[in-house]
Parts: C-alpha cells; sequence; structure tokens
C-alpha cells in the first residue's frame, strides 16, 4: 500500500511541479526576444543554429525553471505520500535527471547548461523534501502548543 501510495505521490508531485516549471519556462519565452522566431524543432540545423542565439540569461531561465519545478515536485511529492522519508523526493530528481539527460541528447545545448541542469536535480529534490519536512515540523510544533 505504501508503494503504491508513494508512486502515486510522485506522478502527482512531477505533474503539478512540471506545470510550475513549464509557467516559469513560458514567461522566460516572453521575457526574451530571440524566442519570437523558433524554428521547427524538427529541422535539426535550423533548430541548432537557433540555440546558438540564445542568451545566456535565456538559459539561466530555463535553469531556474527546472530547479524550481524540481523543488515544488519534489516537495509536493512528500507532501502527499504522507510520510517523511526521502523515496518519493528523490524519485522525483532521479526522474528529472533522466529528463535532463534525454534533453541534452535531443537539443543541442551548451556544455555548462547540460552538466548544470543535470547536477541540479538531486539538490533541488533534497530542498524541496527539506522544505515539506521543516513546514511539517513547524505546524506540529505549533498545534501541540495551542493544546
Amino acid at each position: 500500500m505504501k508503494f503504491f501510495r508513494d508512486l502515486i505521490s510522485t506522478v502527482l508531485g512531477l505533474i503539478i511541479g512540471g506545470l510550475a516549471g513549464f509557467g516559469i519556462e513560458r514567461y522566460g519565452h516572453h521575457i526574451f526576444t530571440a524566442y519570437k522566431d523558433v524554428p521547427n524543432i524538427t529541422e535539426p540545423q535550423a533548430f541548432a543554429a537557433f540555440i546558438e542565439t540564445l542568451p545566456t540569461g535565456a538559459f539561466l531561465m530555463l535553469l531556474l525553471a527546472h530547479t524550481t519545478g524540481t523543488m515544488i515536485s519534489a516537495y509536493l511529492a512528500s507532501l502527499f505520500s504522507g510520510h517523511t522519508q526521502r523515496i518519493p523526493a528523490l524519485a522525483v530528481g532521479s526522474l528529472m535527471i533522466a529528463g535532463s539527460i534525454r534533453n541534452s541528447i535531443l537539443i543541442p545545448h551548451p556544455v555548462w547548461y547540460q552538466l548544470s541542469d543535470v547536477l541540479i536535480c538531486i539538490p533541488a529534490a533534497f530542498l524541496g523534501h527539506h522544505i515539506y519536512v521543516k513546514t511539517t515540523q513547524n505546524l506540529n510544533a505549533r498545534q501541540s502548543q495551542n493544546l
């Protein structure tokens, strides 16, 4: 039973956190004018040339989106699981690493971005879980003080 709750918690956390990360990424597309003429991704040479024209700030915004999405996903996976073990958060971090690696293979990015995107996943997942644990402890402490 706990396995299925952790599995569902991880999936729900990934969906909701992924939507949050996607929202931040879309906001970045509105900030940077380079995104106005995005070529079709099915044309690899044109898309690779487009990626090379993106400013560093666009990649930093992508890192912010991925980091925030991972943190929110891990926080929610931990929250929905109903316990303070790290398993759902680690599952989120591992799946985000897999997604980052897949993204790096399919879409050419600068090497610094590829490394950062992969390396930030587990720390972001741990931070999301840590925020959940601290929030739970604070709420429990307040409830016990009010009794």
